[in-house]
């Protein structure tokens, strides 16, 4: 994986894949990395889209964070991987708390961002995990098989075991204090008035047996706010990209297609 170095975020890792005209930037969610998004990749057609995954601080390949996590360093991260990955313009994917990363980094820089994708997505306004839900989750540090756990409570479909393994392998080299500060960050950040009334074009996607982000709070509190967004469904849990890559990725080329008018 290409590495660059960020003088305010340290090493940054990332992969490349495809040839389209289309840049997508796809940021993982909770614990995960890059890899998380590879198969999905594979769906997608290599001519229509140039996919750029990154580790966000302190996942993945990326070394340990420097500082604190807070919205403007994974907005800086963003715009510094897209900047090596001679991506000018893209559309963005946010997966489940990197959905509310994802429409931060879209409102920063409304002249970059094409569109956005928010997959089993967290919303721009605050977020009401229980708190002990929360411990568990980040007690889990470390040990794999227990954060495997995690991924499949909130799935409904089959997911190979082998891919399985590699996700857990990733989500046990995330440090403690990331896991919890990337929750957090999550749970407590409220942007929800800058994001009101966005045109910028949207495309939510959920699961219609996600038992974090129902169908109804996708409908109301991620999609509602902007004025160009559509909610899509697909039968299928909290990870979609493990679950149904090969419907969301149909979705995501459909929405690429529609932003370039072909």
């Amino acid at each position: 994986m290409p590495t660059i170095q960020h003088p305010a975020c340290g090493d940054l890792t990332y992969s490349t894949s495809g040839e389209g005209s289309t840049a997508l930037l796809l940021l993982h969610g909770w614990a995960g990395s890059a890899a998380y998004f590879k198969t999905l990749v594979g769906h997608l057609d290599p001519e229509l889209v140039y996919c750029v995954c990154l580790d966000l601080p302190g996942h993945g390949s990326f070394g340990e964070p420097v500082g604190d996590y807070t919205l403007d360093s994974i907005a800086d991260v963003t715009f510094a991987v897209a900047d090596a990955a001679g991506a000018d313009t893209f559309v963005l994917l946010g997966y489940s708390m990197s959905a509310k990363f994802a429409q931060y980094v879209a409102n920063r820089h409304h002249d970059r961002v094409l569109g956005q994708i928010l997959v089993s997505g967290a919303p721009a306004g605050p977020l009401p995990l229980p708190a002990e839900l929360v411990d568990d989750w980040c007690d889990r540090a470390g040990a794999a098989d227990r954060l495997i756990d995690v991924v499949l409570s909130c799935a409904t479909r089959p997911i190979d075991e082998l891919l399985l393994k590699e996700v857990g392998h990733d989500a046990a080299r995330v440090l403690p204090d990331v896991l919890r500060g990337t929750v957090q960050l999550c749970i407590e950040s409220d942007f929800l008035d800058a994001v009101t009334n966005s045109r910028l074009p949207t495309l939510v996607v959920g699961g219609t047996e996600d038992w974090m982000f129902p169908p109804e709070v996708l409908r109301e509190a991620v999609a509602a706010p902007f004025e160009r967004a559509r909610l899509e469904l697909i039968n299928c849990g909290h990870e979609i990209p493990l679950e149904a890559p090969s419907e969301l990725a149909d979705l995501i080329s459909s929405f690429v297609r529609q932003l370039d008018g072909s």
